[in-house]
């Protein structure tokens, strides 16, 4: 098969496919997803620079809905090839996008996984940006098979992050 990569998780381990709170449900970012996502990332875009890192250049300032498709199209194969997992972050009723988390692998030899998170303008206007990464700092550390889970950007300086990266 191309593109074979080593699966993020054990193969025992059944990765979650929802997490429901009063506020917000965590579930996986398909394909389905597409516009919803792109209307939030749109709405967010300057605030949401570098989230991946300083260097990064998502979201870029021409997104197209047609390459916000793209996007979500491959972190929804990712997840279902097990090498990473995207979650949208969704209101009780999923109308509203109120942002994404992404459990990725990593090259930082201290940590199993890197964690990103980004709260879309709904999110803050609800409130919701400190509780949402609570509940998944919770949920990582609760429910998935990691040691060690990095949080660049966040507990990790991006400076130290990137000096770790072979």
């Amino acid at each position: 098969m191309p593109f074979e990569t080593p699966d993020l998780v054990p193969p025992s381990f059944d990765p979650p496919t929802r997490l429901e709170t009063d506020e917000f449900v965590f579930r996986p970012l398909t394909i389905d997803d597409a516009e919803q996502d792109y209307t939030a990332v749109s709405n967010a875009r300057e605030r949401l620079e570098g989230v991946f890192g300083p260097s990064s250049e998502w979201p870029p300032a021409g997104l197209t809905l047609t390459q916000n498709r793209l996007d979500v199209a491959w972190h929804h194969k990712e997840f279902q090839r097990r090498d990473a997992f995207t979650y949208a972050v969704v209101d009780p009723a999923d109308t509203l996008e109120f942002g994404c988390c992404y459990i990725q692998p990593t090259r930082h030899p201290a940590y199993d996984a890197a964690v990103y998170v980004w709260i879309a303008e709904a999110g803050v206007e609800s409130n919701l940006a400190e509780p949402i990464k609570r509940r998944l700092r919770e949920w990582i550390k609760n429910d998935w098979p990691f040691a060690a889970v990095g949080y660049p950007g966040r507990d990790i300086p991006w400076p130290e992050w990137d000096s770790q990266l072979e």
